[in-house]
C-alpha cells in the first residue's frame, strides 16, 4: 500500500494491489496522513472480506444521503431548494452515525411511528418516500445488497376543494393588493405557487395571449393560454422586458403563506390552501365541458389519474354517454312481452 499526493491536490491518494494483483487507486479525500492511512487500511480490509467471504463493505448512511442529494439537486433544482434539502437535513440528524446495513424493516417502522406523533400523515408519507429513494439508489449503486421493506400506507383521498365564484370574490376582497393578482392568475391558469412566483416577464407574451412556466414541478416548460381576465391582470402589473412578475415593495415575492392565510381567515373560508386555486382552475374547466385529457395537459399533470378526481364534475356526462349509444340505434330496440313466447 502506498500513499502519495498529486501535484494538483493536497489530499492523499492511496494505491494498493488486491489478492489477485489488481491495482487500485483512490483519493482519501483528506490531507491528514494518519487519517488517510486509516481509510486505506479499511478499504483493503473491506476488499478482502468481499472477495473471500462475499461480505459487502458497510457504508455510512450519510454517504448514501449525500449521493442522493447531489443527483436530486442536479435533476430537480427547484424542488430541492424549496423542499427536499430540509428533509435530507432531518434525515442526516436523525440517522447520524448509522450504517446502511442497520436499516431494516423494524428500524423504518419505528422511525415512521415516531414521526406520526409529531407530524401529519402526508408528511410521514413524503418522508418515507424520500428515505426509500435514498436506500434504493444505494442498492442500485451496489452499496447495499438488499434495501429494507417499507410499511404500506393506505391510499389517502385526494383533496377536491375549490372556490365558488362567491368565495373567490370574498377572498380577493380580503387579500392585500399585491396578493390579489396572484390569486386571480392561479385561478385562471392553474399555475402552482412556485411557478407563479418564478414567473418572469420574459416568459409573458400578452400580445399572443400566453405565458410559459419554466420552474415547473416535473422540470418541463409549460405554455398556458390566457383568458381575458388573466390578460387584464398581467397588463395592470406594468409589464417589463424582464424581471419577476410578482413583486412586493419592489422585491420578488418569496413567500405567500402568511399573506394568503390572513386573506383566507378574513374571508371566513375554511380548509383552503393556495394550491386549491389550482384545483379551482381544473374544476371550472371540467364543469365547462373540457375533456379530462385536455385538462391534464393544461395543468401539466403527468398522469391521467391525477385529473380523474374531477370527473364527477363533468356536466351530464352519463346522459351524453347514453345519447351516444342511442345514435347507434340501441334506443330503438323493443322488448317483447314475456307472454308472447
Amino acid at each position: 500500500m502506498q500513499l502519495y499526493k498529486r501535484n494538483d491536490s493536497n489530499k492523499y491518494w492511496v494505491s494498493w494491489n488486491d489478492q489477485d494483483g489488481k491495482r487500485h487507486r483512490r483519493s482519501s479525500g483528506v490531507a491528514n496522513r494518519k487519517l488517510a492511512e486509516a481509510l486505506a487500511a479499511k478499504w483493503v480490509k473491506d476488499g478482502f472480506l468481499e472477495e473471500h467471504f462475499g461480505k459487502k463493505p458497510d457504508v455510512p448512511f450519510e454517504e448514501a444521503l449525500l449521493r442522493y442529494a447531489k443527483t436530486h439537486k442536479r435533476d430537480h433544482t427547484q424542488t430541492f431548494e424549496r423542499v427536499t434539502r430540509y428533509r435530507l437535513k432531518h434525515f442526516q440528524e436523525r440517522f447520524k452515525g448509522m450504517m446502511l446495513s442497520e436499516f431494516t424493516f423494524p428500524v423504518v417502522q419505528d422511525y415512521m411511528d415516531e414521526r406520526f406523533e409529531t407530524v401529519s400523515r402526508g408528511t410521514v408519507q413524503k418522508d418515507a418516500a424520500i428515505l426509500k429513494a435514498i436506500l434504493n439508489k444505494a442498492h442500485r449503486e451496489g452499496l447495499i445488497d438488499t434495501p429494507p421493506r417499507f410499511p404500506k400506507f393506505k391510499t389517502l383521498k385526494h383533496r377536491t376543494r375549490w372556490l365558488t365564484l362567491e368565495e373567490e370574490q370574498k377572498l380577493t376582497q380580503a387579500a392585500a393588493p399585491h396578493v390579489v393578482p396572484l390569486i386571480r392568475l392561479a385561478v385562471d391558469t392553474g399555475g402552482r405557487l412556485s411557478e407563479l412566483m418564478g414567473l418572469d416577464w420574459r416568459n409573458v407574451e400578452l400580445d399572443k395571449g400566453r405565458i410559459r412556466f419554466t420552474a415547473t414541478k416535473n422540470g418541463e416548460d409549460r405554455t398556458v393560454r390566457l383568458c381575458m381576465r388573466a390578460r387584464a391582470t398581467l397588463a395592470a402589473l406594468d409589464p417589463k422586458q424582464s424581471g419577476p412578475v410578482f413583486t412586493y415593495r419592489g422585491k420578488p415575492v418569496k413567500s405567500m403563506k402568511v399573506a394568503f392565510n390572513r386573506a383566507r381567515d378574513r374571508a371566513g373560508l375554511e380548509d383552503l390552501r393556495f394550491h386549491d386555486l389550482r384545483h379551482t382552475f381544473a374544476s371550472r374547466l371540467v364543469q365547462a365541458g373540457v375533456p379530462l385529457y385536455e385538462v391534464m395537459h393544461l395543468t401539466g399533470h403527468k398522469s391521467f389519474e391525477m385529473v380523474q378526481r374531477y370527473s364527477h364534475l363533468a356536466p351530464d356526462y352519463a346522459e351524453r354517454a347514453i345519447q351516444a349509444l342511442d345514435t347507434f340505434g340501441h334506443g330503438l330496440v323493443t322488448v317483447e312481452n314475456e307472454d308472447a313466447a
